[in-house]
């Protein structure tokens, strides 16, 4: 019976498990064949740097460089837009400054830092930050790779039991920090320029069920204490825009099945949009406990990357998967695939926009494989793009392109019926609304449609109620009349 199970299960995810750079998501929740949206341009590895990469753990671009942080060889490697090493730093010296206020703390035996297993770095005009995980600190460095400054203390009450152990990091443009740390629960830490602790912010709430929250008022202190904890999502990473929002992922768990996937605005609210078929959170259609032999699961977001027009990335690590949403939460496209061919990866744990190129740091190939839009991304992001610039006949111009290429793209349908709603063209907008199974759309056009429909008839609407009225007029007037003019009153 298990076996049957099994091999059913297989059929309905046959499209994803023949072709996983190829499907998307339909309206229906099932897996259709899509063109891909991001296909293979390059390789940077070990060998083309000229480094020693052991185990690459974070990528950031800034200013055309690529900045890769490794914790095994404690190193920090600039790449140029060459995909040529400019640097490779392992010892980090002190700026004369942060020296002297060393030395004003009784401190003069150092002049130089070292890293202890670094998980995370961001770069920004102001600075190079780095999470050097197992010395409790988050290290600043000015563009010259000199030491300006360590943060470390936080004067929280979680970290009263607790060390302080930052993993992920980004940073807005007041030197303002956002971290994850490990076994911090609480929600991703702001942290002053100065390394003050402030707050937590996108705290994930606990969600207990009716059942469960009537269980525990019935229980003693000593019962609930003997429960299972129940804790708020871990933050698996960060990445900050332009506007100080930061975009968030997290595993999947009980409190967020279908938000591992977060905008936090600077008041700490989620205002992700999710209008797309399915909440973003990577693959919605997979294989629950079934065996060792597949990869069970829900998606396992280790990293997200925006570029133009609200367009986001985000990486699944367990199944080696891309996934691209626009700003309204609509899936784009999916790509990449598990391999140690060039052109895959296997055990991705960041990604990063150059320019139009998306990048993949691969921990176990310990390699940057660099993926360029085909023309079907390209096609999809530039209508999108027009879109967002009032530009609608332009957009859908580019959703005919697109269709042209991927028929099932139900977005494209969608695209092109918004323009012709905005012209008032009512009933082919219904027809591509429906075709994009775009059901809030399709009531506004049918609304404006039927509305249309009775004001262009609405004198014959009104004659022929006034007909009717008349008509049953005279037949009631004949049945309270009698022949010679008599008036009856008949029941």
């Amino acid at each position: 019976m298990k076996k049957i199970l099994i091999f059913i299960m297989a059929l309905a995810l046959m499209p994803i498990l023949m072709a996983a750079s190829s499907y998307n998501y339909s309206y229906w929740g099932t897996a259709i064949h899509s063109a891909p949206g991001l296909s293979y341009v390059d390789s940077i590895t070990p060998q083309s740097l000229g480094v020693d990469l052991v185990s690459p753990e974070d990528l950031v671009v800034f200013d055309q460089k690529i900045y890769v942080i490794d914790s095994k060889t404690n190193s920090l490697v600039v790449i140029g837009s060459d995909f040529k090493k400019l640097e490779n730093i392992s010892n980090f010296q002190l700026t004369d400054e942060y020296t002297s206020k060393l030395a004003l703390e009784g401190i003069t035996d150092i002049t130089e830092l070292t890293l202890k297993n670094p998980l995370g770095l961001d770069v920004t005009e102001n600075g190079i930050f780095i999470c050097d995980t197992s010395n409790y600190r988050i290290i600043k460095l000015n563009h010259e790779f000199k030491v300006v400054d360590i943060f470390s203390n936080m004067d929280d009450p979680t970290f009263e039991n607790l060390s302080f152990e930052p993993k992920k990091i980004t940073v807005d443009t007041t030197d303002r920090m956002y971290v994850v740390a490990k076994n911090v629960y609480e929600g991703v830490m702001e942290i002053n320029s100065d390394g003050t602790f402030n707050r937590y912010t996108g705290v994930n709430p606990i969600q207990l069920t009716a059942i469960e929250i009537f269980r525990r008022s019935l229980m003693t202190e000593e019962q609930i204490a003997q429960l299972q904890l129940f804790l708020p999502t871990e933050y698996t990473n960060v990445d900050i825009d332009n506007k100080n929002f930061i975009y968030a992922t997290s595993q999947v768990s009980e409190n967020n099945v279908e938000s591992p996937i977060q905008l936090i605005n600077p008041k700490g609210v989620d205002v992700l949009k999710r209008n797309g078929y399915f909440p973003p959170m990577g693959d919605i259609q997979y294989i629950e406990g079934m065996n060792s032999y597949v990869i069970d699961g829900p998606s396992s977001l280790v990293d997200i990357a925006h570029t133009e027009d609200g367009i986001y990335t985000v990486l699944d690590q367990k199944r080696s998967r891309l996934f691209t949403y626009d700003s309204e939460g609509n899936l784009l496209y999916i790509d990449g695939d598990e391999g140690r061919q060039t052109d895959k990866f296997s055990e991705g744990v960041a990604i990063g926009y150059f320019n139009e190129e998306l990048l993949v740091l691969d921990r176990k190939t310990k390699s940057i494989i660099v993926y360029g839009l085909t023309e079907f991304g390209r096609f999809v992001n530039q209508a999108i793009h027009y879109h967002n610039e009032g530009m609608f006949e332009e957009a859908a111009n580019i959703w005919e392109k697109v269709i042209k290429i991927n028929s099932n793209y139900e977005i494209a349908y969608n695209g092109i019926g918004k323009l012709y709603l905005r012209e008032e063209r009512f009933k082919e907008a219904m027809e591509y609304f429906r075709l994009g199974h775009d059901q809030y759309y399709y009531s506004k056009a049918y609304g404006a449609y039927r509305n249309g429909i009775l004001k262009q008839n609405f004198g014959y609407i009104i004659g022929g109620i006034l007909l009717l009225s008349g008509l049953i007029a005279y037949r009631k007037i004949r049945k309270v009349y009698k022949k010679g003019g008599t008036l009856l009153y008949e029941d």
